[in-house]
């Protein structure tokens, strides 16, 4: 049998990169196919049931879908060089930084891939068309490519991206930028000399939208050379024999995204899990959830705006509180108080949530 492990992905699809990323780091052998529209009705729709990208087929030909699923699975596999860390404050902080990027980044993601259209789209167009199609002529792929163009950028205003709060979603990711490139000013990854689950969080929308669309990826290279570099360093990371920072240390350079995170990503986040205990009174376990419920209200610096309750945040909270709760009580104690820093004094891994969620058959629902 061969060992061989297959992606099925695309370049400009964001969990893609994180998951490539990943299976370079730990010499994974694998081959990439793109995610035409064949393979979608071939293989991906067939296999999974559903219709999202990453895919990896193992070599005993197990079909795993969800980048922090297919993490997960192939940690277990190959355990050398981990991308978790035993540590407890630096093992949140890892989790944390892998929902931040899966969760959050999406904002400025998908501001700077459909908001500047004069510098991105005929990129974008061919990027989506030479997925899509890659076997037709450029005049067919173009025009397949403005069909997927039409459908996502039309997300852009339901993930509350608004001329109310464009320019501060501008100003805190050039913050965020300004901050991470004083970071890997000293050190090549988040905790140190190896990258953590939180770096390959925070790759797909860093690498997929931000590096390689024209106009962010102009910004990062001129506004955060030392980003730039680290998403090269993710993508070329084979040969890397590093470790996590010693006594459980996490760099002050990333306090400051920290008290953003809890201040802005937190409480949108236990909105949405606060809109599924509400859904769930109503349903049976087993049923399946919905992708969103509804709108909810979000905060960015001092602006407000209405976007999508998703669900599967939920998910990714329940992972990072599953990890929290198998710590011991010193453990907890310790992150705990870290972690309290940056959120008003209040632990806020100490949660509980009501209605819980699950992956079945590659869907959300209720436990």
């Amino acid at each position: 049998m061969s060992q061989i492990y297959t992606l099925y992905g695309a370049p400009a699809s964001l969990y893609t990169g994180k998951v490539r990323a990943y299976l370079k780091y730990k010499n994974i052998p694998y081959q990439e196919q793109i995610s035409s529209m064949g393979v979608y009705k071939k293989i991906i729709l067939p296999k999974t049931g559903v219709a999202m990208i990453p895919v990896v087929k193992s070599p005993e030909e197990e079909y795993w879908q969800d980048s922090s699923v297919i993490l997960d699975k192939l940690e277990q596999r190959f355990p050398s060089k981990p991308i978790l860390p035993k540590s407890p404050k630096q093992r949140m902080l890892a989790l944390l930084f892998e929902m931040y990027g899966d969760e959050w980044l999406r904002l400025p993601a998908m501001h700077y891939r459909w908001n500047f259209p004069e510098q991105n789209l005929e990129f974008i167009k061919s990027e989506f068309g030479a997925s899509v199609a890659p076997k037709m002529p450029k005049f067919v792929q173009r025009w397949l490519g403005k069909k997927v163009v039409d459908k996502f950028s039309g997300y852009v205003e339901p993930l509350g991206i608004t001329q109310g709060n464009i320019s501060a979603i501008e100003t805190w990711y050039e913050e965020f930028l300004s901050q991470l490139n004083e970071l890997f000013s000293q050190q090549d990854f988040l905790l140190g000399s190896a990258p953590c689950i939180g770096d390959f969080g925070l790759m797909g929308p860093l690498y997929a939208h931000l590096y390689r669309d024209p106009y962010p990826g102009q910004l990062m290279k001129e506004k955060a050379p030392n980003v730039a570099s680290w998403v090269e360093r993710m993508n070329n990371s084979c040969d890397i024999e590093g470790e996590f920072l010693a006594d459980d240390e996490i760099p002050k350079a990333l306090e400051p995204i920290l008290q953003r995170l809890f201040s802005e990503f937190w409480p949108s986040l236990l909105n949405s899990c606060k809109n599924i205990e509400h859904w769930a009174k109503d349903q049976a376990p087993g049923s399946r959830l919905p992708r969103m419920l509804g709108m909810q209200e979000f905060r960015i610096a001092n602006t407000t705006a209405q976007q999508m309750s998703l669900t599967y945040g939920q998910w990714m909270l329940q992972r990072v509180l599953d990890h929290y709760q198998d710590l011991n009580e010193d453990e907890k104690s310790l992150s705990g108080e870290y972690f309290a820093h940056f959120n008003d004094g209040s632990n806020p891994l100490d949660i509980s949530l009501q209605s819980k969620v699950k992956f079945e058959r590659n869907r959300l629902v209720l436990a």
